[in-house]
C-alpha cells in the first residue's frame, strides 16, 4: 500500500525493538476486513490514552501513503490497508505529536503482520492482526509564526567513533537551541544501520524533535525489492515519505531514492519520485491552503548540476501554482543554492528555490584532525562541514549555513594575491569562497580601505580542499575529492598592487539581502 515503495516499519503501540511508544491506543484485534479505523483526538492530559473527556479532532488528514482522508466531526477516519501499510496522521498547525525518549516523532502505525524478510540489519518484527482502532493523540501547542528549524545533511557515520564526531561537532553546540525541531535529510548512516540506536540517543540530547528522511546509505542493501529496502529505516523512523504542518508552513519529506536489487545481495540506487508517491503528494497538497509556504525535504536533490530525479516534471506541475517552494536536500557533500527557471522546467509564477545543504560529515569525515581529534572534514566544495538553519517568518524564510567549528559568522575563505599558484597570473588573483553563496549574491573587494570593486563568480575547485584531500586514498575514502564549487568569486588584479603588507576587505550581499564582510591581512611579495 505504501506509495512508491511498499515500505514496512514500526508500529506505534509496541515497536520492533521492544520499546512501548504509546502513540497508538488499540483494543482487541479487528476482523481481517482490510480496513483500518480510528480516531484523531486531543490528548488533554498527555497520557497518550484517550480518556472520556478527550474529544476527536475534525478535519485532520490521515493517510496510508496512497490515499489521504480527512477525519469527520468526531475525529474518525477509515483507510484500506494491505499486509504492508504505514498509516500516519498529518500533524495540523497548533498541535504536537508525541515523541520518543530520543525525541523521534511518533505519528504513525505500521501494519506488517508477517514482519520483514531476514536482513543483515533487522527490519520489522511481525506486528500481528490489525487493531480494532488505531488512534492518534495530539496535544495543543502554540506555534509562533517566527520559528527556526535545524537541518542536518549526511551525518553519515560509518563507525561508533564517527557518531562521536557528530556528537562533538554539531550536537554539543546545539544543546539548548531555540529551534523548534530538526530534520535530517538522509544518509543518517553510512551503510552500518546497527548504529541507528546510538546515533538517535546522541541527537536526542539536543532536546528538540527530529524528523528523518531516508538516504541511499540508510537502506537494506540485501533487500530484494525497493519496498523492503526501507525496512530498518521504517523500524526507527516510520514512513519513508510523509508530511506535517507547523505554523504557516507545510513540510513534506520525500523519498527520492529508488533501490534496484541485483538478486545477489547488492544492487544500485537512482534518484526518482515514483508515480504513486506523486499521486499521494497531489492529494496531500490539495488540503494545504494556497498561500502556505511549501518546504520539500529529500536526500537526493531534485536538480544537481546536469542530473535531475526521475519524476521532476510531474512534481513541478503539482507545484506550479504555489507562490513559493523551498526544497532542501543533501547527498552531494557540497553546498549550493539552485533557483529553477523555465529552462529547468519550472513554469510557475512563484519562486522554486532548492538548497543542497553542506553536510555534517563534510567530505565523509576525511582530512586532518583538530585538537579534539575530530577531522576538519570540509565539504568537497570548500564550505566547512556543518548544518543549515532555516528561520521562518510566516510564509517567508531565510537560510544560513552554520560551520561546525569556529564563529557562526565565519562565512567565507579569502585567498589573497600571492597565496595560490606559482606563476605570475595565479599570484595576482584574489579568490573568495563564500560558503553560503549563490548566483544571486553580489561580492566586492577593496584593498587598504579603498574603493570596492565587483568580483566575478567562477566555478572552480577550492584550493584548500584540494590540498586537504590529497591524502584521501590513505584514509580509505578515495571518493573524497575536491569538487568544482559554484560559490567562488575571483578577480585578476592589475600590476598596481605594491609589494608589502595589505588589508583586503570582501563584502557580500547575499540572496536574502543580508550584507556582511570580512577582512584579511596579507603580504604580497
Amino acid at each position: 500500500m505504501r506509495g512508491g515503495k511498499q515500505t514496512g516499519g514500526i508500529g506505534i503501540f509496541t515497536t520492533a525493538i521492544g520499546l512501548a511508544t504509546a502513540v497508538l491506543a488499540a483494543s482487541q484485534p479487528a476482523a481481517a476486513d482490510d480496513t483500518a479505523r480510528g480516531v484523531v483526538y486531543e490528548d488533554r492530559n498527555g497520557n497518550q490514552q484517550r480518556d472520556a473527556d478527550e474529544p476527536g479532532i475534525a478535519g485532520v488528514a490521515v493517510t496510508n501513503q496512497e490515499q489521504v482522508v480527512v477525519t469527520d466531526a468526531d475525529g474518525a477516519y477509515a483507510l484500506p490497508v494491505t499486509d504492508d501499510t504505514i498509516i500516519f496522521v498529518v500533524k495540523p498547525t497548533g498541535y504536537a505529536v508525541p515523541v520518543s525518549d530520543q525525541q523521534l516523532p511518533r505519528f504513525y502505525y505500521i501494519h506488517r503482520p508477517a514482519g520483514s524478510p531476514p536482513f543483515k540489519f533487522p527490519g520489522i518484527a511481525p506486528t500481528g492482526p490489525l487493531p480494532a482502532s488505531i488512534d492518534f493523540p495530539l496535544t495543543r501547542e502554540e506555534e509562533p509564526e517566527n520559528f527556526s528549524v535545524v537541518v542536518f545533511a549526511d551525518p553519515q557515520p560509518q563507525t561508533g567513533q564517527e557518531v562521536d564526531y557528530v556528537r562533538d561537532d554539531v550536537v554539543s553546540p546545539l544543546v539548548g537551541t531555540d529551534a523548534k525541531f530538526g530534520i535530517t535529510v538522509g544518509d543518517i548512516m553510512f551503510d552500518n544501520l546497527s548504529l541507528f540506536g546510538y546515533y538517535n540517543k546522541i541527537v536526542g540530547l539536543i532536546g528538540i524533535p527530529f524528523h528523518n528522511v531516508i538516504g541511499n546509505h540508510d537502506q537494506n542493501y540485501d533487500a530484494a525489492t525497493d519496498a523492503d529496502s526501507d525496512d530498518t529505516f521504517n523500524r526507527f523512523y516510520g514512513p519513508n515519505y510523509c508530511a506535517w504542518n507547523y505554523a504557516r508552513v507545510h513540510f513534506v519529506a520525500l523519498d527520492t531514492v529508488e533501490w534496484h536489487s541485483n538478486g545477489k545481495g547488492g544492487g544500485h540506487y537512482r534518484g526518482a519520485l515514483p508515480a504513486r508517491q506523486l499521486a499521494w503528494l497531489k492529494q496531500d497538497l490539495a488540503l494545504v491552503p494556497a498561500d502556505r509556504l511549501i518546504v520539500l525535504t529529500m536526500h537526493i536533490p531534485l536538480v544537481a548540476g546536469d542530473e535531475v530525479v526521475e519524476g521532476l516534471p510531474e512534481l513541478l506541475e503539482l507545484l506550479k501554482d504555489r507562490p513559493r517552494v523551498l526544497a532542501v536536500a543533501g547527498h552531494t557533500h557540497y553546498q549550493e543554492h539552485v533557483y529553477l527557471t523555465p529552462e529547468r522546467g519550472w513554469q510557475g509564477h512563484g519562486v522554486f528555490h532548492e538548497l543542497i545543504s553542506g553536510t555534517v560529515s563534510g567530505s565523509w569525515w576525511s582530512g586532518p584532525k583538530d585538537a579534539r581529534g575530530v577531522p576538519i572534514a570540509d565539504c568537497r566544495g570548500g564550505a566547512p562541514n556543518g548544518y543549515t538553519m532555516i528561520d521562518f517568518a510566516g510564509d517567508d524564510y531565510v537560510t544560513s549555513y552554520v560551520p561546525a567549528r569556529g564563529a557562526a559568522d565565519d562565512a567565507m575563505r579569502i585567498y589573497p594575491p600571492g597565496s595560490t599558484g606559482r606563476d605570475d597570473a595565479a599570484r595576482r588573483r584574489l579568490v573568495v569562497n563564500v560558503f553560503d553563496g549563490s548566483v544571486k549574491c553580489r561580492v566586492e573587494y577593496a584593498f587598504d580601505g579603498g574603493e570596492f570593486h565587483a568580483m566575478v563568480r567562477e566555478v572552480m575547485k577550492d584550493p584548500f580542499v584540494e590540498a586537504m584531500l590529497e591524502g584521501a586514498m590513505s584514509s580509505g575514502k578515495s571518493w573524497a575529492t575536491a569538487w568544482p564549487c559554484t560559490h567562488i568569486w575571483a578577480t585578476d588584479l592589475a600590476d598596481g598592487l605594491a609589494r608589502g603588507t595589505h588589508v583586503v576587505t570582501v563584502r557580500v550581499v547575499d540572496q536574502f539581502g543580508r550584507t556582511y564582510s570580512r577582512s584579511k591581512v596579507f603580504d604580497y611579495r
